[in-house]
């Protein structure tokens, strides 16, 4: 009896090895068709692999001179293929990985679609370390050309043009003649230097223009041709959705008068999802349903929403490809009740995005309230599930364990241009003999907006006793701090954007995970205090202690 005993399970150990075997193993081969507009194929054509929404790609393959590729996918469940060309809009598509299997998916991509108008043509590149956000400005000339001249000791010079397409991406020119991808899909311009100067010309009436829409055909794919399909629609919706609530915020109304007008979409929406029989898709749709509460759409269904998301298992694939979906939810539910949710999820999920954005909120609530115990946790948890993952270890670098800006430490160097004067630097020597206040902050953080009254008075009151404000601007870009300054709140102190790559160093090293945030610093460059104490009303009653 025992002998069999031990057989039988000798036997179930034996299929779950060979299951989890053949799990891992499986391969998904996709081959096809990359072409531009005009039908022909591009020698700077490749395919890529991004394995999560909102990913670069990697492993990119170039194309043959007849425009065929070939791809093969070895990581279980769902992975996106990006098809891109110099000039064009990339596209990602969907693939599932769930078994073996050859398919073929011809992709012809359409133009970038342009500004009517080029008001402010910028140019980012080496010679600026890429900064996207504060490109260099190009000078318009009479004969409707742009340009832009920069001395350098650089031999080559690579670079793309900013404010140009309808999305603002930044793009590669159109009349360079070798590119080199940046792994989002769109590419970067590369031209020799002469004589020690890069002079860029951007020409508008070279660029590919055409209205033709890009075109995509599946053979043995129709599980992703439907994904595809759902998914391009869903993405259409969200988007106009995303740019009519931001314009109605930057036009100064309260987020809670929006609504947005989705037209027939949602009823359309919950038609699919009775109809749909494959469950994978319907799944699918819930999520995509699910995703709409951030937007505050009209006869928007919170109880269905519920329901849709409590029904999708979380080890569900959809959750791959919508996995902003779990995010939204947490303005659905009693907050009681979202530990647990978090929990389910770091244990059973197979989407390692969703994983990760717990694990980062768990460690910025963390860090924020100094709970030092918790860091730890959840340090030696995200080491122990991620030792490799890029993603993993940057997160624990943003939130250390041990905090370096407490009460009581010398702040971190530092140096930061003025906006108002770009050759004026403000760092920790040059502050040296001063009490001030360094505020992080943005246009777009309603709260910062908010300490604006308290910030004024402060200044008025304080600034003959000594008293100094340094503001760091964490926007997207220079104007929109200087559109700010120039309504209702002046800001007369010193001011700074460190809203580019660069930039962000310093917030990071200050260990800036939100805002507002303010630090009081003496005149030897120590810490004096923290956060709540120089908010509100408290900001005034804490410098009376400085400034009696």
């Amino acid at each position: 009896m025992k002998t069999n005993l031990l057989c039988k399970f000798i036997c179930q150990i034996t299929l779950a090895f060979l299951l989890i075997s053949n799990l891992s193993a499986q391969t998904t081969k996709v081959k096809g068709k990359l072409l531009d507009v005009n039908g022909n194929p591009s020698k700077d054509a490749l395919v890529g692999i991004v394995e999560t929404p909102g990913a670069n790609g990697k492993n990119f393959v170039s194309t043959d001179n007849k425009g065929n590729y070939s791809v093969t996918l070895t990581k279980p469940g769902v992975s996106y293929l990006l098809f891109s060309i110099p000039s064009h809009s990339a596209i990602q598509v969907p693939v599932f990985n769930t078994k073996d299997k050859e398919i073929t998916i011809d992709v012809q991509l359409s133009p970038y679609k342009y500004k009517d108008t080029f008001d402010d043509v910028g140019v980012a590149g080496s010679f600026n370390g890429f900064n996207i956000s504060s490109p260099e400005r190009m000078t318009k000339l009479d004969n409707g050309t742009y340009v832009f001249e920069t001395k350098t000791d650089l031999k080559e010079i690579k670079y793309q043009l900013c404010r140009i397409t309808a999305n603002n991406r930044t793009i590669n020119a159109p009349e360079s003649i070798r590119f080199e991808p940046d792994s989002s899909g769109d590419y970067r311009s590369i031209m020799e230097v002469k004589n020690g100067v890069a002079k860029i010309v951007f020409d508008p009436s070279k660029l590919l223009m055409s209205d033709k829409s890009y075109n995509i055909e599946f053979v043995n794919a129709n599980f992703e041709k439907k994904f595809f399909q759902y998914n391009e629609a869903a993405l259409k919706t969200i988007n106009d959705a995303s740019t009519k609530l931001m314009e109605h915020v930057n036009a100064k109304n309260n987020i809670e008068t929006f609504s947005y007008d989705a037209g027939n979409y949602l009823t359309d929406l919950l038609g699919k999802i009775e109809s749909e029989q494959n469950e994978e898709a319907k799944n699918y749709l819930k999520l995509i349903y699910v995703s709409f509460v951030n937007y505050r759409v009209k006869d928007y269904d919170f109880e269905k929403a519920e329901n849709f998301y409590s029904s999708v298992p979380v080890d569900n694939i959809a959750w791959d490809l919508m996995p902003s979906a779990f995010s939204a939810y947490y303005s659905l539910i009693p907050r009681h009740k979202w530990e647990k949710i978090q929990e389910d999820f770091l244990k059973n999920s197979k989407s390692y995005a969703i994983r990760l954005s717990v694990y980062n909120q768990k460690l910025g609530n963390a860090k924020f309230n100094n709970i030092t115990e918790e860091l730890k946790k959840l340090h030696a948890r995200i080491k122990n599930e991620y030792p490799d993952l890029k993603e993993a270890q940057d997160m624990l670098k943003r939130y250390p364990i041990e905090s370096k800006i407490q009460i009581g430490a010398e702040i971190p160097d530092f140096e930061v241009a003025s906006i108002d004067n770009n050759e004026v630097k403000y760092s920790k020597k040059s502050m040296l003999g001063k009490i001030y206040l360094i505020d992080f902050w943005a246009t777009w953080c309603g709260p910062c907006v908010g300490e604006m009254e308290n910030l004024h008075n402060a200044y008025k009151n304080f600034k003959d006793k000594g008293f100094e404000i340094l503001s760091l601007s964490l926007d997207a870009e220079t104007n929109d701090v200087i559109k700010f300054r120039n309504g209702q709140w002046k800001m007369p102190w010193l001011n700074s954007f460190i809203g580019n790559p660069e930039g962000r160093k310093v917030a990071e090293k200050f260990e800036v995970i939100g805002i507002p945030k303010p630090l009081l610093i003496s005149a030897e460059g120590k810490i004096l205090e923290t956060e709540m104490n120089l908010r509100g009303s408290s900001l005034e009653n804490t410098l009376k202690k400085y400034f009696p």
